[in-house]
């Protein structure tokens, strides 16, 4: 198989996005791409509220900066191109080359790095974001300049 060009990645925020929100879900019985998505079943959102730790994630201005830093670094010491990166506060995008990688080894390593440095900047908090995330591979140049444009001008908020 070929090297793609760049990962498409994707996580939320710690509570930000439960199995039976409203807007769809993914989770292990619901993750074939192309298939619609489940939504709207209050009785896991309730359940999966009621098991949370601690409070959702909404991430500071501070904490946003904090993070794409973290995750800036992780690809310079790495060697990987970072394309783009958006930190909202509810979610993260960023497109990436990391070669010999695949896109969940690269989404660990930067969501590791990036927990590190907010841990160490907001020490009360233990959980950043949800497990998992969504990683789309790119093998073409068209698409990986719409996975950029998407992260870099097609976010709810304003980069910090």
């Amino acid at each position: 198989m070929r090297e793609p060009l760049a990962y498409l990645i994707t996580w939320t925020c710690y509570g930000q996005w439960l199995r039976g929100d409203r807007r769809g879900y993914v989770d292990r019985r619901h993750r074939t791409p192309g298939t619609p998505y489940p939504w709207n079943h209050t009785d896991f959102f309730n359940a999966d509220a009621v098991r949370m730790r601690e409070p959702p994630c909404w991430l500071t201005d501070e904490q946003r900066k904090v993070a794409e830093a973290a995750m800036r670094e992780a690809c310079e010491f790495r060697g990987w191109h970072l394309h783009a990166v958006n930190v909202q506060p509810d979610h993260v995008h960023l497109v990436v080359k990391a070669p010999g990688r695949t896109g969940k080894q690269a989404r660990a390593r930067l969501k590791d790095r990036a927990t590190r440095q907010l841990k160490a900047a907001a020490p009360g908090r233990q959980k950043w974001w949800t497990e998992g995330g969504k990683v789309d591979v790119i093998f073409d140049e068209r698409h990986l300049q719409q996975a950029i444009h998407y992260v870099n001008s097609r976010q709810p908020f304003p980069r910090v």
